[in-house]
């Protein structure tokens, strides 16, 4: 996580003062979503692109019944993880980060509620696969000093944080008025992400 405002003397663009844009890379409870999502083959209603790498495939089996609920739960839980993000912003953006979890709460930790069904050694082993993907290219490269005049538009119409996550291909979505989630490959890209930024609401 790191405030992008630093690239504003390093490429001399028009960086507005006050903007502060956190960038995310590999969030560690989306992740942990993301892997049960992959590794069960949920079908919530929220879409959720593939990812790469794809996580193993659990072989433990859920009933018809578990599968409709975890469906469920899994948007659910998902929703309110960004609810929670949501308010961490204001707490970030208003510099109170004391007493955090007692103003905010605890972020909705229901994959790791699920026990063994979370299989935690599995979800390890693909979190540090991403490390030799070009997820790391996404933590270094930092392009947002290349587009200073689409991020600025976007922090102007609410944009706070860019998640990046390890979904294939070009994919980008607004979260929340406050959030844009992206795809490694988007982050990266020189038409994808500014576009992803103009189209910001």
């Amino acid at each position: 996580m790191r405030f992008a405002e630093k690239y504003a003397a390093a490429w001399h663009d028009p960086w507005p003062s006050e903007m502060r844009i956190t960038t995310t890379v590999d969030d560690e409870f989306l992740l942990q979503f993301l892997f049960l999502h992959s590794a069960y083959g949920l079908q919530p209603a929220t879409r959720i692109p593939e990812l790469e790498p794809e996580p193993p495939q659990s072989t433990r089996p859920l009933s018809r019944q578990q599968r409709a609920d975890w469906d469920a739960a899994w948007d659910r839980n998902w929703r309110d993880l960004w609810a929670w993000r949501h308010r961490l912003d204001g707490c970030r953006n208003s510099g109170t980060m004391q007493g955090l979890f007692t103003r905010i709460g605890k972020p909705p930790l229901w994959p790791m509620e699920l026990g063994t069904y979370f299989e935690r050694d599995a979800f390890t082993a693909w979190k540090t696969t991403l490390i030799d993907s070009d997820r790391s290219r996404a933590a270094q490269e930092s392009p947002e000093g290349k587009y200073v005049e689409e991020l600025a538009g976007a922090w102007r119409r609410g944009l706070h944080e860019l998640v990046v996550l390890p979904y294939r291909g070009e994919f980008s979505r607004p979260v929340d008025g406050f959030a844009l989630e992206l795809s490694s490959s988007t982050y990266l890209s020189p038409t994808a992400f500014p576009a992803a930024l103009r189209s910001f609401r």
